[in-house]
């Protein structure tokens, strides 16, 4: 049996060694550039500021949509409504009324001239192409979007960026040093070359078994390892040399973190629905209290004082709370301001109502507590991504948190018992997100390299002797089929008789 175990462990870092290296060492880039994401202030620094003075019409054909929330903009110099449901869009022209289904050619250049003039990039976008996806835009998020308008700029910086042909909208941008360093970082870390990501169902497959695979390769790692340190005859623990012993005490001291992040990686993807939690649907439609329709998108825009408009909004978010329409004023740098759906007067939000919203999201559960965060807590706080402040905070007695945003209301992030777990066993485990003094720079740095230069030695010497060991027996096998043949029996008669 530990003879079987010796080869498994062999033939399993042959055969997976190379991947675990590279997610070693991608793990490295990973901790200072994460994969592109457009985020919500990205695209309001490419808006205009809102102009409605040519404004506003709107269609009659309307009357049964029913939206989650609704928005007015400028794009390419053009005031139009987006009536929002999930991520798909209606987009109006308010000038005409006109529903616009789809964009074109000349549109998307139009909208990218507009944008990057807003984005102060240098010189005038190039359209590279219309493609329905490409390594940036792989994401299932891009669906509604597709084809997508692909830009670039001759700037120094590289940068290309994404029109949607559905909304007219940016929907992604990048520079040249982002798809450099995720090329090496996260396309590695993740397997997220389009080629396999565009099909999610199998790349979650492979993810999944690769990691259970390699898994099973390092505990019994651990386990070998463990078994062969001991005290020998010249006083030595170890029986290995040069990269074995390398291989050997790297195992040994880092076995359990590589172990550590294997699992947690595994848990990163929900494998088999572990961890996943709920979506909390119900508590949001409690809170909202009402639905938003066309006639509300209407009335609000046929009443609209274009001249209350603050003067630096790029854009207007219409929703509803406590069955109330209330309107968010966001400027460029997205700073955001409440005002009156009616008079477009800026207002705040009551303490009543936070202090009302626990009940009312979760009538049946007893609050445990509710109070005004102003840093970061266990559960909700901020590292590679930027978590807004103050929320008010409320804890139920079963241990779930819900976080709501100080300025709408909103439900903006909530924890369940699965996603407490998830938080522990990925966020902690696997980037080192304990507390925020661990997440604190140098504190963090200091922390991850030891510990990843440790696993990723383990990593690449295994692999190393493992390609040792291939390219040995390629050669065995290349000098065995050169060598000649012995002569067959007869032969050797024959040669012995004329020798007589």
């Amino acid at each position: 049996m530990v003879r079987l175990l010796f080869l498994i462990h062999r033939y399993l870092g042959i055969a997976l060694g190379l991947v675990i290296s590279l997610w070693c060492l991608s793990g490295f880039v990973m901790m200072y550039e994460q994969y592109p994401e457009f985020d919500d202030t990205e695209r309001l620094a490419g808006l205009e500021p809102l102009n409605l003075t040519a404004c506003c019409r709107m269609p009659t054909d309307f009357s049964n949509i029913e939206v989650d929330r609704f928005r007015l903009e400028m794009m390419a110099g053009i005031p139009v409504l987006r009536l929002m449901n999930g991520r798909f869009q209606y987009v109006i022209d308010l000038r005409t009324g006109e529903y616009l289904p789809e964009f074109y050619d000349a549109d998307a250049r139009f909208i990218a001239a507009k944008a990057a003039a807003e984005y102060g990039l240098q010189g005038d976008p190039r359209l590279v192409d219309l493609i329905e996806r490409d390594q940036w835009t792989v994401y299932a998020s891009y669906e509604v979007h597709r084809p997508l308008f692909h830009f670039a700029m001759d700037d120094p910086a590289g940068t290309e960026f994404y029109v949607s042909s559905a909304t007219g909208e940016v929907v992604q941008m990048t520079t040249f040093r982002q798809r450099f360093l995720n090329w090496i970082g996260a396309v590695v870390h993740w397997l997220y070359p389009t080629v396999l990501r565009q099909h999610t169902g199998v790349w979650l497959q492979v993810v999944i078994w690769l990691t259970i695979v390699s898994l099973f390769l390092t505990v019994i790692g651990i386990y070998i390892g463990l078994r062969q340190f001991k005290i020998r005859r010249n006083g030595h623990r170890s029986p290995y040399h040069g990269w074995w012993l390398w291989h050997h005490y790297a195992g040994l001291v880092f076995g359990l973190f590589t172990l550590t992040w294997l699992v947690s990686g595994l848990f990163s993807v929900n494998a088999f629905g572990a961890l996943e939690g709920r979506g909390f649907f119900f508590e949001h439609q409690r809170l909202r209290g009402a639905a938003v329709n066309f006639e509300h998108a209407s009335a609000f825009v046929s009443a609209l004082p274009a001249d209350a408009i603050p003067g630096s909004a790029v854009r207007l978010d219409v929703s509803v709370i406590g069955a109330q329409l209330y309107a968010v004023a966001s400027d460029k740098e997205g700073q955001r301001m409440r005002l009156n759906a009616s008079s477009l007067k800026p207002e705040t939000l009551s303490e009543d109502f936070f202090t009302r919203a626990a009940n009312i999201m979760r009538p049946d559960v007893p609050v445990a507590e509710a109070s005004w965060l102003t840093e970061d807590d266990a559960y909700y706080f901020s590292h590679h991504d930027k978590r807004r402040f103050p929320v008010f905070r409320i804890r139920y007695m079963d241990g779930e948190r819900f976080y709501l945003d100080s300025t709408t209301g909103e439900l903006s992030y909530a924890v369940d018992r699965e996603r407490q777990w998830l938080r522990w066993v990925f966020h902690a485990l696997h980037r080192g997100d304990f507390s925020a003094f661990a997440r604190s720079r140098p504190i963090w740095d200091l922390m991850m390299w030891p510990l990843m230069l440790g696993v990723t030695v383990g990593a690449v010497t295994g692999t190393w002797i493992g390609f040792q060991r291939v390219i040995r027996a390629v050669r065995r096998s290349f000098t065995r089929a050169k060598a000649p043949r012995p002569a067959s029996r007869s032969v050797r008669a024959q040669h012995s008789v004329g020798a007589n």
